[in-house]
């Protein structure tokens, strides 16, 4: 069995490139097969799922959900972190992390299907990535399907005309905010990439491509360009930073734009769900944004929710919520109890008898035990399988 982790993806994948990254920043050792025409084959005799990317680990375990490989893994491998030291830094990471995927990629499939143009122009790219290295006879036949396919499942991530002001919007919004951030730190929690920083420059990578959002991010926001830059491939700089020290424009990007976009369209997606609605409503701003209900939205959401109420409730981030607006929305956990005070010994104090047994403290244990590889929840769970990586009814991610 080869050492080397081989991971199955594309370039023109946002959560392909959201593992890649990760796997360079940790220097594990793997091999990139890039899939088309070539690797069709041996990813199927593979895949648990249609969905990019697809990691094959050394002991031959299958993952295709990014999320999942990036939280594995650190498991596995502490050093450089990606997660920050502060644990509701690490809450924040995730709750970032999930806008990335649910929400900043609607906009990406948005602005690389939304018009014919666009379309055409990523109908192309795609083919040329499948079919690299090959002739291909029909290929003009080969791009109008691509187009034809990925442009008929717009409606599924929630663009159209009527929301497409929305999306918009949200990523001028989104773009200026984490420009002002950025400004200030190499990496959204200090001096090390955490997961938010992996998902959220898979997506931009995406949309640096695209003629529109490109040029806009080109021209408005040169540090999240060289950011998204210094991304493919990231070393850590200075440790994570104090919290105090990155909330101050944390703050606007989390409440202007994360709240009052992807927040409240899961919690939407989520009562409807529980009402069995099929398609959800909600106003972001003074418009109404509809879709289709997201079934594996709504997981990442009790996910999330599980992690801010496995964090202790401090001062810094009890005072952060409730400012950002989200209070209600992620309970916390009872802050950890100070220790109490051990009396001062007295000098006369009684010597423990030689034979009490004292439990060492297992230290290792915990980080050196095995994670077993177990069937894992796919990016795009229910996903149909065709040439370009695509969305699924019940799951808002796209990789194409």
């Amino acid at each position: 069995m080869s050492a080397k982790y081989r991971l199955f993806g594309s370039d023109l994948s946002p959560y392909s490139v959201k593992v890649r990254s990760y796997l360079r920043y940790k220097k594990l050792p793997f091999d990139w097969v890039s899939k088309g025409f070539g690797t069709e084959k041996e990813f199927q005799g593979l895949a648990k799922s249609q969905a990019l990317p697809m990691l094959v680990s050394p002991n031959g375990g299958i993952a295709h959900d990014s999320s999942l490989i990036l939280s594995r893994i650190e498991d596995k491998v502490k050093s450089p972190a990606a997660r920050p030291d502060y644990p509701p830094s690490q809450a924040l990471s995730l709750l970032l992390e999930d806008y990335a995927d649910e929400w900043l990629n609607k906009v990406m499939f948005h602005y690389r299907w939304g018009t014919t143009a666009a379309a055409k122009a990523s109908a192309t790219r795609q083919a040329d990535q499948i079919f690299a290295g090959y002739d291909v006879q029909n290929r003009a036949d080969i791009e109008k399907s691509i187009a034809k396919s990925m442009t008929g499942r717009l409606k599924l991530v929630g663009s159209s005309k009527k929301t497409a002001p929305i999306l918009e919007a949200s990523f001028e919004r989104f773009l200026k905010l984490l420009n002002a951030h950025l400004e200030h730190h190499l990496f959204i929690f200090g001096g090390h990439p955490s997961f938010a920083d992996f998902a959220l420059a898979g997506q931009l990578s995406q949309l640096l491509l695209e003629e529109k959002p490109g040029q806009m991010i080109r021209d408005t926001a040169p540090f999240v360009s060289a950011w998204v830059e210094f991304m493919e491939e990231p070393r850590a700089g200075a440790p994570f930073d104090e919290f105090a020290n990155v909330s101050d424009t944390l703050l606007p990007l989390i409440r202007d734009e994360v709240g009052a976009t992807y927040v409240a369209w899961t919690e939407a997606n989520a009562e409807s769900i529980a009402k069995k609605r099929k398609t959800v409503t909600v106003k972001i701003g003074e418009d109404e944004f509809k879709q289709g209900v997201q079934g594996h939205s709504n997981a990442s959401l009790d996910t999330l929710k599980a992690a801010f109420a496995a964090t202790p409730g401090d001062e810094a981030i009890v005072e952060f919520l409730a400012a950002a607006g989200l209070t209600d929305t992620f309970p916390l956990g009872e802050p950890t109890p100070e220790p109490e005070a051990v009396p001062e010994a007295k000098e006369d104090a009684t010597v423990a008898d030689e034979t009490t047994e004292v439990t060492p403290v297992e230290e290792t244990a915990q980080a050196s035990e095995s994670v077993p590889e177990t069937a894992v929840i796919p990016d795009e769970p229910d996903a149909p399988s065709d040439d370009a990586e695509a969305d699924s009814e019940d799951n808002s991610k796209t990789d194409a």
